[in-house]
C-alpha cells in the first residue's frame, strides 16, 4: 500500500462520492492489501459503488487514482478490478467530459507510465484490463504505450486482449499508415475478434454503402463469442462496443440486415443478432417483414428470460406494419405460450398476428392477448370476448374499433366504463358519437371522479353527446387556469368551450411546444378561423411527435401551405430511413415507434391537396 502518511494526508471528508464523503475510502483501500479475499472485493465492490457509482466521476474518484494504482501493482485479490476502475476513471464515453471526467482522465494518465508493465501479467485479465487503461496515455507517455500494445497484439494469445490492443492502438498510434496496416492486416488475422475489430474499425472510417467485403468481415467474425460485444458493457474512452457496431450499421440498412442474418445463424449469441434485426426497422421503412423473419429464426436458441422477452416484443411490435408475415409464425410461436417465462409475451405475439389458437390452444388467454388478437381481427366474437374479461384493459382494440363496431358493442362498452373508466375509453365514446340515455348518465357520473383528467374527458364527451355543457366548461375552466394540460379537451369541446378562449389564447406563446400546438388547435377548432394556428403549427410542423400533431391539424385544416414547407413534405413522405426518434416527449395515441409511419402517410397527404 502507499504509505500511511500519503493516505491520511488526504483530507477525504472534503472529496464527495455518491454516497456523501470519503471518510469511509481509506478503509476500504486498507482492506485491498488483506490475504483475505473476500474482504478485499467487498472493499472493491464499495469504491466501484459509492467512488465510481454507474460510472459516475467524483472529486473521490480522482483522488483515489493513485491508490488504486498502486494496489494493482501490489495486491494479491482483484487486481484486474483496481485496473478496470481506472480505466474508468476518466468517464465511461469516447471522451471525457470536462471537470471531474477530465481532471480522472489526466490522473489515470500520470499513472498509465507504471502500469504498462502489466500487459504482460500471468493473468489474462489483468493484462485486458491494462489495455483499457492504457487508452488514457497522454504526451510523453503514448509512444510507449504503443509499443507495449502493439507487443500485446501480436503476441497475446488470449483473442479478446488483442482485439481490444488493436481497438486501442487504432486511437492513441499517431503514424495513419500504421494503423491502416494493422487495420487491414487484422481482417486476415486467423482470430475472428481481430478480424471483428478491424472491420468494424474500417467501418467506423467508411461512407454507407459499405464495402461488401468488410460487411461480409464483421457478420463472419462478429458472431464468435471471443468478440467482446455484450449489451452495456462500457469500454472507456473507446465507448460502448455494441452501440458503436448500432451506429455504423444503420447508415446501411442491407450491411445490417446481412450481419443479423448470419449473427442469428451463428447462434445468436448474447442477443447481438437480434439486437441488430431490431435495429433494422429502428433505423429504415419498409423493413419489418425481414425484421420479424429474423426474429423467429432467432428463437430456438438458448437465452435468459428477458431476451426472450424482449424478443417477442420486438416481433409484437412490428407486426401491425408488417405486410406480408411468414404463415409459418404462429407455429414457431405456440409452444412457448406454455412456458410460463414466456407465456404472455408469446401471447400477445399471438394475438397480434391474428392467430385463433390464442383461444383454441391456450387455456386461460391474457387480456392484453385477447385484446391484440380483437384488435386485429375485427371480429365481433373476439372483440366482445375481449371486452368481458374481468381484466381487461383493452386499449388497442378501443384504438381500432369503428363506430358501427362500438354500436353492436355497446352493453360491453358501457360495463367497461362501470369496471374500469379511462380517459381514452371515454374520449372513445365521443368519437363513436354513441347516442345511449343510459351512457351519457354513466358519462355524467364518471365526471364527478376525483381524477380530474379522466372526469374531464368524461364531462366534454357527455357534453358532445347532447349532456348540458357547462360542467365540462366548469371543469376546464379550473384546469385550464393551473395549467394546460386539459387544452386537447377543451379542443374536442369545440365551438362550446368559446367562454374559455382568453385563458387558451394565453398559452400560445408557452414556452412548451406541446402547450402551443394544442392551444393552437383548440383556438381554431373553436373559433373556425385558423388564422392563429397555421403559423404556429407550422413553425413546429416536422419529425417530432409534437411535429407529427401540428402536421395532422393541418392536414385537417385544409388551407395552403408555405411554401418553404414542400421541400419538408417530400423528405418526410420518401425517405427511405425513419426520422422520428424517441426524443422522450409525450406522443398522444400511439408509440413512438409507428409515428414515422404517421409522418409519411401525412406527409403524402398534404402533398397530395398541396
Amino acid at each position: 500500500m502507499r504509505s500511511s502518511e500519503e493516505l491520511g494526508a488526504v483530507d477525504w471528508r472534503s472529496l464527495d462520492h455518491a454516497y456523501g464523503d470519503g471518510s469511509d475510502i481509506p478503509d476500504w483501500i486498507r482492506a485491498l492489501y488483506g490475504d483475505d479475499a473476500d474482504r478485499a472485493g467487498k472493499a472493491m465492490s464499495a469504491l466501484f459503488n459509492g467512488v465510481l457509482h454507474q460510472g459516475t466521476v467524483y472529486p473521490a474518484t480522482v483522488a483515489v487514482v493513485p491508490f488504486l494504482a498502486h494496489a494493482a501493482l501490489h495486491t494479491v485479490h482483484h487486481r484486474a478490478d483496481a485496473l478496470a476502475f481506472l480505466a474508468g476513471a476518466g468517464g465511461q464515453g469516447p471522451q471525457p467530459w470536462p471537470g471531474d471526467e477530465e481532471q480522472g482522465c489526466a490522473q489515470v494518465a500520470a499513472e498509465v507510465p507504471g502500469l504498462l508493465h502489466l500487459l504482460g501479467d500471468d493473468d489474462p485479465q489483468v493484462r485486458r484490463q491494462a489495455v483499457r487503461v492504457a487508452r488514457r496515455a497522454t504526451g510523453k507517455a503514448v509512444p510507449a504505450a504503443v509499443r507495449a500494445l502493439a507487443t500485446s497484439y501480436e503476441t497475446d494469445p488470449i483473442p479478446a486482449v488483442r482485439a481490444e490492443a488493436l481497438i486501442v492502438l487504432t486511437r492513441l498510434d499517431p503514424d495513419p499508415r500504421s494503423v491502416q496496416r494493422r487495420l487491414h492486416g487484422a481482417l486476415t488475422d486467423p482470430v475472428a475478434a481481430v478480424r471483428a475489430a478491424g472491420a468494424l474499425e474500417l467501418l467506423e472510417q467508411a461512407r454507407a454503402p459499405y464495402l461488401a467485403s468488410l460487411v461480409e468481415t464483421l457478420a463472419n467474425a462478429g458472431g464468435d463469442s471471443e468478440f467482446p460485444i455484450p449489451a452495456a458493457e462500457f469500454f472507456p474512452g473507446v465507448g460502448e462496443t455494441d452501440q458503436r457496431v448500432t451506429a455504423v450499421l444503420a447508415q446501411d440498412a442491407d450491411a445490417t440486415l446481412a450481419v443479423a442474418r448470419t449473427w442469428i445463424a451463428q447462434g445468436d449469441i448474447e442477443g447481438r443478432g437480434t439486437r441488430r434485426a431490431r435495429d433494422l426497422s429502428d433505423a429504415w421503412r419498409d423493413r419489418e417483414n425481414e425484421t420479424i423473419a429474423l426474429l423467429t429464426a432467432a428463437l430456438p436458441y438458448e437465452k435468459q428470460p428477458w431476451e426472450m422477452s424482449e424478443l417477442f416484443w420486438g416481433i409484437e411490435c412490428w407486426l401491425p406494419d408488417a405486410t406480408d408475415p411468414d404463415p409459418a409464425l404462429g407455429d414457431h410461436l405456440l409452444p412457448y405460450t406454455a412456458d410460463t417465462s414466456t407465456s404472455c409475451r408469446a401471447q400477445l405475439a399471438l394475438g397480434s398476428l391474428g392467430d385463433q389458437r390464442l383461444l383454441t390452444h391456450v387455456p386461460d388467454p391474457d387480456p392484453a392477448a385477447l385484446a391484440a388478437l380483437a384488435a386485429r381481427t375485427h371480429r365481433a366474437e373476439h372483440q366482445h370476448l375481449a371486452l368481458r374479461h374481468t381484466a381487461a384493459h383493452p386499449n388497442a382494440l378501443l384504438a381500432a374499433l369503428t363506430p358501427e363496431a362500438a354500436r353492436t358493442l355497446l352493453p360491453d362498452l358501457k360495463n367497461l366504463l362501470r369496471r374500469c373508466p379511462t380517459v381514452l375509453l371515454a374520449r372513445r365514446f365521443g368519437d363513436w358519437d354513441l347516442r345511449d340515455a343510459e351512457l351519457l348518465g354513466l358519462l355524467e357520473n364518471t365526471a364527478r371522479n376525483s381524477d380530474g383528467e379522466l372526469a374531464t374527458a368524461a364531462a366534454v364527451t357527455a357534453a358532445l353527446l347532447g349532456s348540458d355543457p357547462h360542467p365540462a366548461l366548469h371543469l376546464l375552466e379550473h384546469r385550464l387556469r393551473a395549467d394546460g394540460w386539459s387544452l386537447e379537451e377543451a379542443s374536442r369541446l369545440g365551438p362550446p368551450a368559446g367562454p374559455l378562449l382568453p385563458l387558451i389564447e394565453g398559452y400560445l406563446d408557452n414556452d412548451y411546444e406541446w402547450t402551443r400546438a394544442r392551444a393552437a388547435e383548440t383556438h381554431w377548432r373553436i373559433t373556425g378561423d385558423p388564422s392563429t394556428a397555421l403559423p404556429i403549427l407550422t413553425t413546429l410542423a416536422g419529425p417530432l411527435p409534437v411535429g407529427i400533431h401540428a402536421l395532422k391539424t393541418l392536414l385537417q385544416i385544409g388551407q395552403p401551405l408555405p411554401p418553404g414547407l414542400q421541400p419538408h413534405l417530400e423528405h418526410w413522405a420518401t425517405s427511405p430511413r425513419r426520422l422520428v426518434l424517441d426524443y422522450g416527449l409525450p406522443a398522444p395515441d400511439t408509440g413512438l415507434r409507428h409515428l414515422d409511419n404517421q409522418l409519411r402517410d401525412i406527409a403524402r397527404q398534404l402533398l397530395t391537396i398541396h
